[in-house]
């Protein structure tokens, strides 16, 4: 019995030689190329014109105004328009547009007082308000949409804050950022 348990001890030895051995066992491969070609990206950018002006709409008027030289007071409310231009190359391009809050500065008090709208349009690109009121959805066209913004800030007549402060608009930027495919949110 001996002999038979050391020939079998033996036997598997050989075998794990000759499996684990270096080129001892080898599997057939073959590879081959595709046709497909690169892809590409495609690109989404927003840059402001040169025209954008602000009016003072207190009231029903609609006077041109210097932001730096006048001094709101409860019951003003000033506009400033401005046209975007949008470069959209790509498919299923989606992008939501609105106003970058850090880009007004100036005294705490005077900002939180005031009320802050936007409205976008366009007749190049498609724009539709979400549920947040100064957050809109644009769908640009291929190649170059204009876009239309119109910003106002109003101080209440209700407001008791922000006497002798200043809201600096002199930086106001707006921003556009790329929505996913199939998102709805606002």
């Amino acid at each position: 019995m001996h002999k038979i348990v050391t020939g079998t001890i033996a036997s598997a030895a050989g075998v794990a030689l000759l499996l684990g051995g270096a080129g001892s066992f080898a599997l057939w491969n073959a590879s081959a190329s595709s046709a497909a070609t690169a892809v590409s990206s495609g690109t989404l950018t927003l840059t402001a014109n040169n025209d954008g002006a602000w009016t003072d709409i207190t009231n029903g008027r609609s006077a041109t105004i210097d932001p730096a030289s006048v001094l709101m007071v409860p019951g003003n409310t000033y506009r400033f328009t401005q046209t975007l231009v949008v470069r959209a190359t790509g498919n299923d391009l989606t992008a939501k547009l609105t106003y970058a809050p850090q880009s007004i500065t100036g005294d705490a008090g005077l900002i939180a007082a005031t009320q802050k709208t936007l409205d976008v349009s366009s007749s190049t690109a498609s724009v539709a308000k979400t549920a947040d009121a100064t957050v809109f959805t644009v769908t640009p066209s291929s190649g170059t949409s204009t876009i239309r913004v119109t910003f106002t800030i109003a101080l209440p007549e209700s407001a008791t804050t922000g006497q002798d402060g200043t809201v600096d608009v002199g930086a106001l930027a707006f921003t556009l950022t790329q929505t996913a495919i199939g998102s709805t949110g606002s």
